[in-house]
């Protein structure tokens, strides 16, 4: 996320400063007055390991797949279902399948290509991205054993 802050200076006109999320300008302006139009920022590359900073959610029962954390890990005890509601444009959500004691089936509100996950092996998992109204896409599942393991799609 960037932030943009605009604050007025006293004698030398307007600065624009844009930081980053630590707070570091990315981009300051001074007022000459000239006017900026049309102007582009490229966003930095990611370099190293993509991580995430929220606590993941831990299911181990039937209910609802929390939009608000990136990860949810599924321990399950006997065969469950769980739903996931539509989420925003570009949203991921990653599932991981941890303690089988039992399918686990995942019911989107709205998906492409199926209506439901199953995730039957400990290690199976799913990464998801909401497509607008489209509905979640699945971009990637894997599982353990041959080739093409991973949840279901049903």
């Amino acid at each position: 996320m960037v932030d943009l802050v605009i604050r007025p200076t006293i004698g030398a006109g307007n600065k624009i400063i844009i930081k980053d999320q630590a707070g570091d300008a990315v981009i300051t302006t001074e007022d000459s007055g000239a006017t900026i139009a049309n102007a582009s920022l490229t966003a930095p590359a990611i370099t190293g390991k993509l991580s995430f900073s929220d606590t993941p959610q831990a299911m181990t029962s039937a209910g609802a797949v929390s939009l608000t954390t990136t990860l949810t890990t599924v321990a399950s005890s006997s065969a469950i279902t769980l739903t996931l509601a539509n989420g925003t444009q570009g949203q991921i959500k990653i599932i991981v399948f941890i303690t089988d004691g039992g399918n686990v089936t995942l019911m989107p509100s709205t998906m492409v290509g199926g209506t439901t996950l199953t995730f039957a092996d400990v290690g199976d998992s799913a990464i998801l991205m909401w497509i607008g109204v489209s509905g979640w896409q699945v971009i990637g599942g894997w599982g353990p054993g041959t080739p093409g393991a991973g949840p279901t799609i049903g």
